[in-house]
């Protein structure tokens, strides 16, 4: 096959996935209108209601995220950043003597070179320090550095250590058991250096090796992928990502270095709370609004506590803070988007336990970003920030819908209503396969999505009020 004939197949290849996605968002748009005359003439108010605003919601982020949001490396990929910003890589570490070989091998083998790597040891007790010290010896370079921590103070708290000695304009967070592409901090290098207000930056995650996974790892690829692709695609058009993942995100050292201390140390309730790292984060970027004032932030960085934890190198931690960073005068609000070009690897539970511990966690981070995200969402694009607070009620009020509906209606004798509910679930949850097909042609995966949003709706629910009312639990795993 010629270049011209593969040009013009690859053409209607996606020709017709965009006819695709028309019809799919005038399937929704359909649905929505149903919904609406269902609400007035046939079905219960609350559950009518609810299941049309379901179909709003996705219906927005459809049109968003297919039609508004542009990745920003596509504006980008031309930029020269042969002698671009150091970028500091930063992966924290507990126990993963498993993964975190692979994850150390995927930040050194990055093709940008104006890199650091931090890797901090927090206190593990398996062999990870081990691990770690043998991949020292193996590169034997000055831009590969291993902090080991005497006793485990916590991920949030190891990152704060690893800022105290990192020297990059950038941040580069990066989770244990993640990998992520070779090109990715080159793409991220390239999209700071165009964007001068892009304060946070993340990234596109995958479930690592997940055709070859059981079927829980299966469950969460789709999951991961649709969240990315569409959720956050949506939230970056309006360039107001309300989460950057742990997996990988990107940081501008200017957006958060005054901020790192009080969110490693962050209390909810009373007490230590050690959930909640990255909307917590992400949120402090998309509320902040200020002049950098050289003179006051370099005072600040050569005055940083330094987290000590037991016989920690402490003087060559305060000898090589020499931090690199751009001072202006002028106020500024912080960008934070999504790039659906630098991909990330993720390690996620294999078990149905540990998944439910994830999503209480990650509910617990819900709860506690009530507070945060909430608290100045409004500040970012309307429209947008109409979308998170609607969103926001609903996973609220969920539970109650669902108790109401598929406990009360019946004893009232209104299945019509069940049946309706039922329904939009099982719409909501085809309309993201296909979205998931479309985009992954070869990955037979898409079949997982339907039950796995009667998943989410039906069991996932319940994790909130679970979370609600353990969040004092401090116990992370």
């Amino acid at each position: 096959m010629t270049l011209q004939e593969q040009t013009s197949r690859y053409s209607e290849v996606e020709k017709s996935k965009w006819i695709a996605r028309v019809l799919m968002v005038m399937a929704v748009g359909c649905v929505l209108a149903a919904k609406v005359y269902f609400t007035i003439s046939l079905v219960d108010p609350f559950v009518g209601i609810y299941s049309f605003l379901t179909s709003f919601v996705l219906l927005c982020i459809l049109l968003l995220s297919y039609f508004k949001y542009k990745d920003p490396y596509l504006s980008a990929k031309n930029v020269d950043v042969s002698n671009g910003p150091l970028i500091s890589i930063v992966v924290p570490a507990k126990n993963e003597e498993k993964n975190i070989r692979n994850c150390v091998q995927s930040c050194l083998n990055q093709t940008y070179m104006n890199k650091e790597i931090i890797v901090v040891n927090d206190g593990s007790t398996d062999k990870t320090g081990e691990v770690l010290d043998e991949m020292r010896k193996e590169n034997r370079t000055s831009n590969f550095r291993i902090l080991h921590l005497s006793k485990s103070v916590g991920k949030k708290r190891a990152v704060e250590a690893a800022s105290e000695i990192a020297r990059g304009e950038i941040y580069a967070f990066m989770d244990s058991d993640c990998d992520m592409a070779f090109d990715a901090v080159e793409k991220a290098a390239k999209i700071f250096h165009r964007d001068r207000k892009l304060g946070a930056l993340t990234c596109h995650g995958r479930v690592r090796d997940a055709q070859r996974g059981n079927t829980i790892e299966k469950f969460q690829q789709v999951y991961i992928d649709i969240s990315c692709r569409s959720i956050k695609a949506a939230e970056s058009s309006f360039k107001s990502v309300t989460c950057c993942s742990g997996s990988l995100s990107f940081y501008r050292r200017v957006a958060i270095q005054d901020f790192i201390h009080e969110w490693a140390n962050d209390r909810f309730l009373g007490i230590d709370f050690k959930f909640c790292t990255d909307r917590r984060m992400t949120a402090h970027i998309l509320g902040t609004r200020r002049t950098i004032d050289s003179s006051s932030d370099k005072t600040q960085l050569e005055h940083l506590p330094i987290l000590q934890t037991g016989d920690d190198d402490i003087e060559t931690m305060k000898k090589s803070l020499d931090p690199d960073v751009e001072f202006s005068d002028r106020p500024i609000k912080w960008n934070v988007e999504y790039s659906n070009s630098i991909k990330v690897n993720v390690g996620v539970p294999k078990t149905f336990e540990s998944l439910a511990k994830q999503q209480i966690r990650w509910k617990k981070s819900f709860i506690r970003s009530l507070f945060a995200t909430g608290g100045i969402y409004w500040k970012r694009p309307s429209f947008i920030a109409l979308l998170y607070y609607i969103q926001t009620a609903m996973k609220l009020i969920r539970p109650y819908i669902l108790f109401y509906t598929v406990a009360i209606l019946p004893i009232k004798g209104d299945f019509t209503s069940v049946l309706f509910w039922i329904a939009g679930v099982m719409f909501t949850g085809m309309i993201y396969a296909a979205e998931y097909r479309l985009r992954n042609p070869d990955d037979g995966l898409w079949l997982y999505r339907p039950p796995f949003t009667f998943i989410t709706t039906f069991v996932y629910t319940w994790f909130l009020i679970y979370s609600a009312i353990t969040i004092r639990n401090r116990t992370w795993r």
